[in-house]
């Protein structure tokens, strides 16, 4: 085992319940962020499996001797950063007021309420100093008034410290559609038959036991979902990327997965009857028997 090499990938183990495999990169981050601790489980072929505090290269430098104020700072802002640069890589939007309410899911782990909070005060500071220099653009001296208004904008970011931590990300709240943005949302058990979900973000989505037959999901983002249980009967999935994959008796009787990238999914005890794998990457995939496929197998698993 390459311990400096990137891109290896790693299963983890919660509670008994296991996901993966995560790249090493993805494994930090849930570190910083609190989504894993060094005392959950951590293994590269699901059977020898040790604590993650047991592989110090996995562990983020800003995790080490957190017994000062200094330390303890220093994670926060590296958390800060860390949620900062997830959640540039996921399209986000405005959300309608129509929709505010409809609760349709909610985040996978609970994230530390520091970084949650900063979250939110920067989304209320920028809705509040371009406010404030709109108005001050249309005053009889702009330029004057735009610098009122960027120094109002400072104190607003000042003051809104003690402001109550909000709930969930919107993201999960949206309805389903294209290029929608689940990634790390929970939809347990959903119906979500005929949805349409064409390229739409849903890594690490956990859909265990959710029904998705007839489910429109090409050149959806499915990389290290949860899908046990799943079921996807008829659902087209061309050209979709699962890649780490969790299929564990999943239903995917008739489903479209051609051209799909199933590198690495895990699909003991799938049901693949009929199932179309045309030009489908199977780059060590484990098949429904336990077997491991070779790398380059395509459409089969060799």
């Amino acid at each position: 085992m390459e311990e400096n090499n990137q891109n290896e990938l790693w299963f983890t183990r919660q509670s008994g319940l296991v996901s993966g495999p995560h790249p090493k990169g993805l494994i930090r981050s849930f570190l910083l962020l609190g989504r894993l601790g060094l005392d959950d489980e951590i293994s590269q072929d699901r059977e020898n499996w040790r604590r993650i505090g047991a592989f110090p290269e996995l562990i983020p430098e800003e995790l080490h001797d957190l017994d000062t104020s200094e330390t303890q700072q220093r994670l926060l802002q590296a958390r800060l950063r860390e949620d900062e640069r997830l959640r540039e890589r996921r399209r986000s939007g405005p959300v309608p007021p129509e929709v505010q309410d409809m609760r349709v899911g909610e985040r996978r782990q609970p994230e530390p309420g520091m970084v949650v909070r900063h979250r939110q005060r920067r989304l209320e500071w920028l809705a509040r100093s371009r406010a404030s220099l709109d108005t001050a653009m249309r005053g009889p001296l702009p330029w004057l008034g735009a610098g009122a208004a960027i120094l109002a904008a400072v104190i607003l970011m000042a003051g809104s410290m003690d402001r109550v931590e909000p709930g969930s990300a919107p993201d999960c709240h949206l309805p389903a559609s294209p290029e929608v943005d689940w990634s790390y949302c929970r939809m347990t058990g959903l119906d979500l038959r005929g949805a349409d979900l064409r390229s739409a973000n849903l890594r690490n989505t956990d859909f265990l036991g959710a029904r998705l037959e007839g489910a429109r999901l090409s050149e959806a983002d499915l990389s290290y979902a949860d899908l046990r249980r799943t079921r996807l009967d008829d659902a087209t999935l061309h050209g979709a990327v699962l890649t780490g994959a969790t299929l564990q008796a999943a239903v995917l009787t008739g489903a479209d997965l051609a051209r799909a990238d199933l590198s690495y999914v895990n699909l003991i005890g799938a049901d693949l009857t009929e199932a179309r794998l045309a030009g489908a990457i199977l780059d060590r995939a484990i098949w429904t028997d336990g077997r491991t496929c070779t790398t380059g197998s395509v459409g089969t698993c060799d």
